[in-house]
């Protein structure tokens, strides 16, 4: 199959049953994430399909697409909540053959201790199909990395509550909506208990690592990021480490009650 290289720009492209995008240094960690889960029967991820010096091509996925602001179906409390199953079963997945894809592996995050699983990295509703209302695979792994489940969980609720002071999303503004949802989610998880009351704090580690990444590429010339600061993507993380640090007792008591 022969895929013209000027359609593929900075993001992934669909080009028939697959989706290719520029390959990256971490590429082949990537790829082999995908057939590791294929290997252990993990269902709902996409397949490689190879990789060369220009381009990677995985299969696409079909179904549902959106963010909580324009896809009603992706606010559901079944979407919620059968999104944070699945992210149970990859992750329990990834348990099994972590170890063997810690060597000579290079990601774009870096591992964040303790290794016990892959994180997706950006297990947000953007990344997840939907099919009868309920999510039935997982995109885009291009920041997984090797990390601690409740580091990819936190930044997942931050996304899927959502945890934020300003939530175009209708009906998810108002912070008590915020809690039950990211309770919800972390009962769908199965979450013990616990370890919720250190997610908030993660979720504030997490978005200033986040910024801290998005700052240090732009300053190292690379457009994507470069834009994403100029128009104000690090301004809004930094707002949502405001309410977080300012509501955290009130999420930690939400979530541990």
């Amino acid at each position: 199959m022969v895929i013209p290289t000027e359609d593929i720009g900075e993001g992934p492209v669909r080009h028939d049953d697959l989706v290719c995008r520029r390959t990256r240094p971490w590429t082949a960690s990537i790829h082999a994430l995908l057939i590791a889960l294929q290997t252990y029967g993990f269902a709902n991820a996409p397949l490689s399909a190879g990789y060369d010096a220009t381009w990677e091509r995985v299969s696409f996925l079909p179904g549902e697409t959106g963010d909580l602001d324009d896809n009603e179906n992706m606010r559901s409390m079944k979407a919620l909540r059968s999104a944070a199953r699945l992210l149970r079963r990859y992750h329990d997945c990834t348990a099994l053959f972590m170890q063997p894809m810690l060597k000579d592996q290079k990601w774009q995050l870096p591992p964040r201790p303790p290794l016990e699983v892959i994180c997706h990295g950006d297990f947000a509703p953007y990344n997840v199909v939907l099919n009868g209302g309920e999510v039935t695979g997982i995109i885009d792994f291009e920041t997984a990395h090797p990390g601690a489940r409740c580091w990819d969980l936190a930044y997942a609720i931050y996304r899927w509550a959502p945890l934020s002071a300003d939530v175009a999303a209708k009906d998810l503004g108002e912070l008590d909506i915020q809690i039950l949802r990211a309770c919800s989610f972390l009962n769908a998880y199965d979450l013990p208990t616990e370890q919720r009351s250190a997610l908030p704090g993660m979720i504030i580690d997490r978005l200033n690592a986040l910024v801290g990444f998005m700052e240090s590429e732009a300053a190292d010339g690379v457009e994507r990021y470069r834009r994403n600061v100029e128009e104000g993507h690090a301004d809004i993380y930094r707002r949502d480490i405001a309410y977080i640090a300012e509501h955290r007792s009130k999420i930690i008591a939400g979530l541990t009650g």
